[in-house]
């Protein structure tokens, strides 16, 4: 556990991305994150009653890295496979899957927080699944305190490989260059070289 809250810390460095809420914004809310939005437009909050999570449209994220771009790119893409070999019966997901969810907080300066959930399962048209570490600025940030979201937000994934390292965890992979040694080596460590399983392509 103490693995994965240091690699949420990490993750969370210097991206930003959009979300689904259920509450309506405020005219300041949605101005912050209209500057979010990878293509300019207005800003389409996706209601509650929004389609199911397969067929809604994927909100776009930036960082000023590209190295980030990329990892949220690449995570978004290999989604649909993850989560398709990780779900078991009544909804649930393998315990393995923790996925990396953008909630909105609105705090000064920052409306969006990254946040990493585990212990996953279908929840009507979204997912419900419980913190896996602390959040900064969520109102609840306890451990383990229960969350629902939309697949949109999902901004990474990570499932834990049979030998304990981990596929997935793109936006950490993409940090890796700027970590200095001991961290960035046992991080290194932790990870599978391929993120996604060779069995899901």
């Amino acid at each position: 556990m103490l693995i994965r809250r240091v690699i949420a810390v990490l993750c969370a460095l210097g991206a930003v991305a959009t979300l689904a809420v259920s509450e309506p914004l405020t005219e300041e809310e949605e101005e912050l994150l209209a500057r979010i939005y990878d293509t300019p437009g207005p800003v389409n909050i996706i209601p509650p009653d929004a389609l199911p999570p397969g067929l809604l449209p994927t909100l776009h994220v930036r960082s000023s890295d590209p190295a980030m771009n990329r990892a949220f790119t690449q995570a978004r893409a290999s989604l649909p496979a993850a989560l398709a070999a990780t779900e078991k019966r009544n909804g649930w997901f393998s315990p393995s899957l923790a996925l990396y969810v953008a909630v909105f907080v609105n705090a000064p300066g920052q409306p969006i927080e990254f946040v990493w959930v585990d212990t996953i399962r279908r929840d009507g048209k979204g997912y419900r699944g419980k913190l896996a570490g602390h959040a900064r600025f969520l109102k609840d940030n306890r451990l383990r305190t229960p969350i629902s979201f939309l697949n949109p937000q999902i901004a990474d994934w990570a499932v834990q490989a049979e030998d304990g390292r981990y596929y997935g965890y793109f936006t950490t992979r993409a940090r890796l260059p700027d970590l200095d040694d001991p961290l960035a080596s046992e991080l290194r460590a932790l990870l599978v070289g391929n993120p996604v399983p060779a069995l899901w392509k």
